[in-house]
Formats: structure tokens, sequence, C-alpha cells
């Protein structure tokens, strides 16, 4: 009974063992030993999940993250990251590689975060590589792109990963791809990515496309040719069995004349047959002959990716075989008859302690190659490498946009042409094929509309573009208010941005005189009109309510935004701190609003627009979420009334002060219209007869329409001017004096005020200023426009 008892204890322990955290991290390092990446990763959840000790959660969340890293699941691999950073925040290594992950899921800011706390855990990493370098180096290549046109190729993709493209030998109209699609009714599943193995297929651009008719009862659905008008690529079908088999098959390659397929596989041949190998087989009518594998290396060496020269006698491949500078490098190997040399390094500057892989060369001798050395812009890039005259390779980043923060690789060429495809996760971390084509000179405004305050993507914004040859169009925005609008050489653009809610935004960019290609890159934050808005900069001396000069310039930008806004009116309100009484705060702050609305109508605003308040010290500031991150000791939504500045220290009470002393306006209404008397406020001017205000017209800024009632001697002002509140007066010559009333934009409504007036008995007619001089309606209308 003993003997029995014990049995079950070691039994009991056994199990517990066996579903011990500890039990699946050893499992899961079993995985990642034999590159079974995605089983791994499920058995680091566990372990997880199972896991109480801080310390020990780190290294598996770690852990977790580096397999997703690994088959590209970026997105999982920065939440695993994360998860390590929070049990152990001292994490340099995970706060790095999430900061590249960042990089690679285009999230610039959060990376630059990431990448500047790594910097503050190991601040020696600066001495010799800075990691942060690579946010400068994209934002630069992104700003002045190479001349390449990028476009995805929505005939070949799908949800699947879809890769490695290449043109049957000279032939462009006849592609080959590799594709995890589902190709068979019950394919395996690849341990390493957890996908479908892959498969090679086809797809043929022409005017001829298969039509099935329907199944129908006691009858098999037939298919038939049939031309049709336009051409298009066929879908996309497996190459046959011959080449594909229940193992991977991918990265390949035609000879020139496209008689022979090189390609890659993972198929077993032999017992020692590991990793993958390249496979050759030559192309007949009516199929395929017999498949072979090329013997480069011994059996137990693992090949791949394979490039051939133009003239068939150099082939390229990339392997992990010892002899090389780390990771995967690219070598050569030369026909001999019908054997293969000895192969051969690249050496450096081609090969890297990194890896390299997928070469393609060129009908010119260009070598082209991927490489996630450190000096890309974050996964996978695609390089060039010329041969000098000296015989050394030249290795350059082919930069944005064939490259970008995600994986691209796979480049292929069409035969003496400066385009063709290539592959890339950009979009969605998805693989998909690309095309793209050389353009001479090309030039984009990207960015994204956000809300001002809470940074948040505006998706509803409008965006209208006119350019200075007078043409306009309308942009459309992504899911998460981004914008990509295609610009001309030689040309100024005016790009206004309007959302229901906000005050309308406005952008010029010019491509005037510029001679390399340029992506223009602005984030616009949209005001909400909701919340009151800072005015930035508006200072006074000590106890003045006069603006000084560089308060004049910051609300030039204020007038800037009343033009782009002409319909909203706006109350300005002037707040101070607590120190003084409360009954001189309220009249000082009421002047120093004034004095703002005063130098807004100074520069043409109508004054009824326009309201002036003095709050002096009723209204605290309310600290939101930018102040809250500039100031480490306030918090979003306090409120520094007296009482909360009273418990700071000498410091932040002259700062939480500085705050509250500021100017804002807030809109009051988004349905302004103009009446006669807008211009000018009734009374406001000391030249008066009666109810009449008498103004030189060269002192209105741009085109108006007024209405003429008469024209006399100047030293003579009939009664009948006296009926009119407001009156305009233009000189014609040394005593003659045209007298007209009202200010109108719209000629219409100037039109219909005559009409009432000459109702009255005057002759009253409408017409068209300029800076104090007459012009045609013609003239007006144009400039207007």
């Amino acid at each position: 009974m003993k003997l029995f008892s014990n049995i079950c204890i070691l039994i009991i322990i056994g199990v517990l063992f066996s579903c011990s955290s500890q039990s699946y991290v050893n499992r899961g390092d079993k995985m990642v030993e034999s590159g079974r990446y995605y089983y791994a990763q499920d058995l680091y959840e566990k372990a997880y999940k199972k896991s109480k000790d801080k310390e020990a959660k780190a290294d598996i969340a770690y852990k977790a993250a580096s397999c997703f890293d690994q088959v590209n699941e970026v997105r999982k691999a920065t939440s695993w990251y994360r998860k390590a950073i929070l049990n152990r925040d001292t994490f340099s290594n995970a706060v790095l590689n999430l900061a590249y992950a960042e990089v690679k899921n285009g999230k610039m800011e959060e990376a630059e975060e990431n990448f500047w706390e790594y910097l503050d855990l190991k601040p020696e990493a600066k001495v010799d590589n800075d990691p942060s370098l690579i946010l400068k180096r994209i934002s630069t290549w992104e700003e002045y792109p190479g001349r390449y046109k990028v476009e995805i190729l929505n005939d070949f993709n799908s949800s699947s990963s879809d890769f490695c493209p290449i043109y049957m030998g000279k032939d462009t109209n006849v592609i080959f791809f590799s594709s995890t699609r589902k190709l068979k009714d019950k394919p395996k599943k690849d341990g390493v990515t957890g996908d479908y193995y892959s498969n090679i297929f086809e797809s043929h651009y022409s005017n001829e496309v298969i039509r099935k008719s329907k199944k129908r009862k006691g009858k098999e659905a037939t298919s038939r040719k049939v031309v049709v008008d336009t051409y298009q690529w066929s879908k996309a079908r497996g190459v046959g069995d011959t080449i594909n088999t229940e193992w991977n098959e991918g990265a390949a390659c035609f000879s020139a004349d496209a008689d022979v397929l090189y390609f890659t596989s993972s198929q077993k041949v032999t017992k020692d047959n590991l990793g993958t190998k390249i496979f050759v087989v030559q192309r007949e009518d009516e199929g395929w002959g017999r498949v072979a594998q090329l013997d480069l290396v011994p059996d137990s060496l693992t090949v791949g990716h394979p490039a051939i020269s133009d003239d068939g006698t150099i082939l390229y491949f990339v392997s992990d075989m010892p002899g090389g500078y780390g990771g995967n490098d690219i070598w050569m190997a030369k026909k001999s008859g019908n054997s293969w040399s000895k192969p051969q390094n690249l050496g450096r500057p081609i090969n890297s302690p990194n890896n390299e892989l997928f070469p393609f060369i060129k009908s010119n001798g260009d070598l082209f190659f991927a490489s996630d050395r450190k000096d890309g812009m974050g996964g996978l890039d695609i390089y060039q490498a010329k041969r000098e005259e000296t015989g050394v390779w030249k290795v350059e980043n082919m930069k944005y946009p064939i490259n970008s923060t995600a994986d691209d690789f796979a480049i292929t060429f069409q035969f003496d042409q400066e385009k063709g495809m290539f592959t890339s996760s950009r979009k969605n971390g998805n693989d998909d094929i690309y095309r793209f084509d050389y353009v001479p000179l090309q030039f984009a405004f990207v960015g994204k509309i956000v809300d001002s305050e809470t940074n948040e993507p505006i998706e509803n914004a409008s965006i209208h573009i006119v350019s200075s040859d007078g043409e306009q169009m309308d942009s459309k925005l992504t899911d998460e208010g981004q914008f990509n609008i295609e610009l001309n050489p030689e040309l100024e653009y005016i790009v206004m941005i309007s959302a229901e809610g906000y005050l309308n935004g406005k952008e010029q960019v010019s491509t005037l005189g510029i001679k390399n290609s340029r992506n223009f890159k602005s984030i616009i934050g949209l005001k909400p009109i909701e919340k009151p808005i800072e005015l930035p900069n508006i200072f006074y001396d000590f106890g003045s309510w006069q603006l000084r000069e560089e308060s004049k310039t910051a609300l030039d930008g204020l007038v800037e935004t009343l033009n782009d806004n002409p319909k909203i009116t706006i109350e300005l309100g002037s707040h101070t701190d607590y120190i003084g009484s409360e009954t001189t705060n309220r009249d000082i702050s009421q002047k120093r609003a004034q004095s703002v609305v005063d130098y807004l109508i100074e520069k043409g605003i109508y004054w009824d627009r326009l309201i002036a308040h003095g709050y002096g010290e009723s209204k605290p500031q309310i600290v939101n979420a930018g102040k809250a991150k500039e100031f480490e000791f306030l918090t979003e939504g306090d409120v520094l009334n007296e009482s909360f500045i009273s418990k700071l220290k000498e410091k932040e009470k002259d700062e939480a002060n500085q705050l509250n002393r500021r100017t804002d306006f807030i809109v009051l209404s988004t349905d302004y219209i103009p009446g006669p008397n807008s211009k000018v406020k009734p009374g406001s001017d000391t030249n008066q007869i009666g109810n009449t205000l008498i103004k030189e017209l060269s002192e209105i800024k741009g085109v108006f329409y007024t209405i003429q009632i008469g024209a006399f001697n100047k030293n003579t002002i009939p009664p009948i001017i006296q009926k009119y509140k407001v009156v305009f007066r233009g000189i014609i010559d040394s005593s003659t004096v045209r007298y007209t009333t009202g200010i109108f934009d719209d000629l219409d409504e100037a039109k219909a005020e005559a009409s009432k007036i000459s109702e009255t008995g005057i002759n009253a007619f409408v017409i068209a200023y300029n800076k104090g001089k007459k012009i045609t309606f013609a003239e007006a209308k144009k400039m207007k426009k």
C-alpha cells in the first residue's frame, strides 16, 4: 500500500511538472532550436500565463516576442515586448527591440520614445552606434525619395503571403511568384510560420479569359476560352506537381532564354538533405521536364535564392555555410560543363555580419540583394551593387520608395528596363507584390490630419487643393486621417483643410525651382471650436495693456486664421494670475483683450466678428495633456486656482502663474455674414457729421463693392448724406469727392441694396474697388476668384 502511495505521489509530481511554466519554456526552447517558431510562440504564451514570478515572466515574454519577430508578425511582437518591459522596466534589450518593431509598424513617434528610453538605460550605446539615427535616415529618405513610382499589384496579391515575383525570361507577360495561399484540399502548415507551405504560381497577361458554365443537374460544368476587349492578368494557378511538393517552394529565377527554371525547395531528397536546396528543371512545350537537385554543397548545408547571369555561367545564391561573414551570405559558383565550381563568397562590402538574401543579377551586371544591415530603414532593405573600374563593388541602399520601414526584398527587373517588381510587407505587415517604374521627377505632399488637442486622427476632414496654374482638386483621407497628394513640378499649391467642429486649416507648398524629387511632409493639426484656443506669445509689460512687437507677430497668425474661417465670430479673452487685487486684474485684462481686438480690426478684420472680454483671475487654467507633458509637476485635469498654486514650490508657483497669464479665444458662431456697416463700427471715428462716417476708400484692403450716391464739392456735404450711417469718400480731383455707402463682399447683395436706395429718389449704383482704385466687375470677379 505504501509503495502504491509513493508511486501515486511521483505520478502527481510528474503531471504537475509537465504542466508547469518551466516545462512549457523548455519545450518552447527546443522548438526554437529547430526553427519552429510558430509552435514555440504558443508554448511561451502558455508558460507566461502559468508563471507567477515577474522576472521569469519578463524573460518568457521576450522569448515569445522574438518568435513573432522571426516570422514577421511585428504587431504581436510589439505586444509581447511591452509585456516583457512591464515585468522588468530596465529590460534594455526588450526596449531596443520594441523600438525597431515600432519602426517596422511605421509608428515613428513610439519608436523614438523607445530609442531614447534605451539610450537612458544604455548611454554607452550612443558612443559607438546611436540606434535613434535610423529615424533621421527614414525622415530624410522619405522627404527626398528616389525617382521610382511604386504601386501594389492587386492582380496577384491575396490575404496570404505573396512574394519573390519573376518574369519568364524576357517575356514580361508571364509572371511566376511564390505564395502561401491554399493550393490543395488538405495542405500542411509550416512549423516556422504557421502558414501553409509555399508553392510557385504563374499568371499570364492576355485578352483571353476562361469562362466556366454553371453546373446543372446531370451535367458537368464546362470551361472555354473567350477573347475580351481588355488585357488582364489571369487568375494565378500552381505550376504543377512536378515543381510544387508538400514542402516549401519559392525564390526562383529563369535563364535568359526562359528554358530553365532554378528554384528553392525544402523537399527531402535524402535523409541527410536538410534545410533548403536549389533545384533545376527544363521547361517543355507541354509542361516541365525532370526536376534535379543542383550539386553545389554537401547535403548537410542549406542553399537557396538562386540568380543566374545572362550567359548562364554564374549562379548567385544564398547560404549560411562556414566561411561567411555571419548570418546568410551571397555566394557564387561558375559553370564548367555540366558541373559547378566550388562556391565563392562575394565578400565585403556585399556581405556583412547580418543577413544578405534574394540576389538578382541585372543584364548590365549590377547585383541587387536584400539585407537587414543597420544602415537601412528597418527590416530587410534592397541594395544595389555596382562594379567600379577597380573591380570593387560599390553598394548603395535603394532608399525610399523602393524601401520602407517594413521588409522589402526579392527585386526583379524587366530586361534592359528600369522597371520591374519586388516584395514588401509595408501594407499591414503582409508580404505583397509591388511594381515599380522609373519616373523623371516626382513630388508629393504627405501627412496626417489630427486634432491639435488630442493628436488623434480626424477621419472626416476634407482637403481641397488649388495650384498656381488654376487647377483644383479634392483629396481623400485614409481611415487614419492620412493623405498623399501628388504634385507637379514648377507650381505653387494652397491646400485647404476643413472638418465639422474644427477651424479650417491651410498649408502652402511650392515645387518652384526644385530639381530633386521630394515628399513634403506635414502633420496638420485642426483646432476644435468647442474649447478655448490659447494664443501663444502674447506679451505685455508689467501693469500695461500695450501690445509688444513680438505679440503683434503672434497675432498675425490669428489674422490668417480668421481670414481662413470667414464665417466665425470669436470672443478674445484675457486672463491674469492671482497677484494683485481682483478688481485691478479684471480691469487690466479687459484693456488687454481690447488691445488685441483693436489690432485685429487694424489688420482688416470686421469689428462685428470680435468681442473683447477681460476675465481677470476668474478662469484659472485647466491643464491639458500637452501642458502635463511639458511640466512634470502637473497632471492632466489640474485646475490652477489659488488653492492649488499655494501648495507648490516657489519655482513651480512662478510657472503656474505664468500659465494663468494668457490670452485665448473661443468661437461664438459659425454662420457670420458681413453687413453694410461691418467694415467700420458706427461712431468709432471722430471724423463724423451727424451719423455719417467719412473714410478714405484707399484704406480698405482687398476687392469690395460699394454704392455711389453722389459726387459733390468736398467742402459741401448735402443733407441727403445725413440719411446714411456710414458713408465712404473717394476723391475724384482736388475739389470733387465721390460719396459711397456700404462695403459689400458680394456683388448681388450690393446691387439689391442699391436698388432699395434708388427707390427713395437717389441715383444709386454699384462700383467695384481695389486698394482705393475703381475697377471693372470683370476684374473684381477674377481677382476674387
